[in-house]
């Protein structure tokens, strides 16, 4: 098959396809293919997967890059050309280069970084008004979710209870693999029951809160005042709410309380283990400052790193990225 022959609207309604699949699991939207010229074949697929594989690379081209280089066995992909919803980034833009491709085709221009495909010499503008109508709709919904996240204060018994069920649910599937099955039953067990936080509030003025999208319970958190740092003990999401920057909203409420009360930075613990909520805490602005080993009894003990994130002042610059 001939480059000049290549059926543009064909290769654009597959990769504006995995854009699709990428916006159903919140993910930006944005999809590539790489197509042999030869014979037209798509070799290569891809979606952005940033928020769930927790990598600045998970771009669309650069996971249809690789599946091009694995079909193919080598890295080098002088008969394809690769077709993206979005304007290739810098990164994905040198990738691309690096592995030969031949022309590259986009449906939108990005105008976060405007320009950055001009490190390709062959990258050709289609002018897919669906590349760029998908990003819209994904930001316009996503400024909604945020905005609908809100803190709603665990106080009665019935509000306690639904925390209970949550902090149940969320740590039996999160935690198992991390500290095993029997510190979490007994973890639950000691922390996280209605009468273990009654004990936390009227003992240690914990602060316990439901975390509301609208009318739907979606996590829980926690936090108490510590002289001029306020404590996060908790925050958890269930499982189908992570990835959609909630954490974050909900740490700006945080920060945002801190300021109110005086306090000059939030500070937590976290699972040497964990991970993925280190990840997300060190993307937050926090940074380690100390670790901790904790006997909390049954044989079972904490091993956490302590992190903290300095508070600005209202209108000072935030670390929040």
């Amino acid at each position: 098959m001939k480059e000049s022959i290549l059926d543009h609207k064909k290769y654009m309604d597959f990769a504006y396809m995995l854009a699709e699949l990428a916006a159903d699991k919140g993910e930006v939207p944005v999809g590539a293919v790489v197509v042999r010229v030869s014979n037209g074949e798509i070799i290569g697929t891809g979606c952005n997967k940033c928020e769930s594989t927790l990598s600045p690379m998970a771009h669309a081209e650069i996971e249809a890059l690789t599946n091009a280089c694995t079909a193919l066995g080598g890295w080098r992909l002088e008969d394809c050309v690769l077709y993206s919803t979005l304007e290739p980034c810098m990164m994905c833009s040198g990738a691309i280069i690096n592995s030969r491709i031949k022309q590259t085709f986009y449906g939108a221009k990005d105008t976060s970084v405007p320009g950055a495909s001009k490190l390709l010499e062959n990258a050709v503008y289609l002018g897919d008004d669906r590349c760029g109508n998908i990003l819209t709709e994904f930001f316009r919904k996503r400024r909604l979710d945020m905005s609908r996240i809100r803190l709603v204060k665990a106080g009665t018994d019935d509000q306690l209870h639904r925390v209970e069920a949550i902090a149940d649910e969320i740590w039996h599937e999160y935690f198992p693999p991390i500290i095993g099955e029997d510190q979490t039953n007994y973890m639950v067990k000691k922390f996280c029951t209605t009468n273990a936080m009654k004990e936390n509030i009227s003992k240690d003025a914990y602060i316990y809160y439901l975390i509301k999208k609208g009318s739907e319970d979606v996590g829980y958190t926690a936090v108490k005042l510590d002289g001029d740092r306020l404590f996060l003990s908790k925050l958890y999401l269930r499982a189908s709410e992570r990835g959609k920057k909630y954490s974050s909203a909900v740490m700006e409420l945080h920060k945002k309380y801190a300021r109110e009360t005086g306090k000059s930075s939030i500070y937590l613990t976290v699972n040497k283990h964990n991970g993925l909520a280190i990840t997300v805490y060190e993307a937050m602005g926090f940074e380690r400052v100390s670790d901790i080993v904790t006997d909390i009894g049954g044989g079972f003990v904490m091993d956490d790193y302590v992190y903290e994130l300095p508070v600005e002042a209202e209108g000072g610059e935030d670390n929040e990225g």
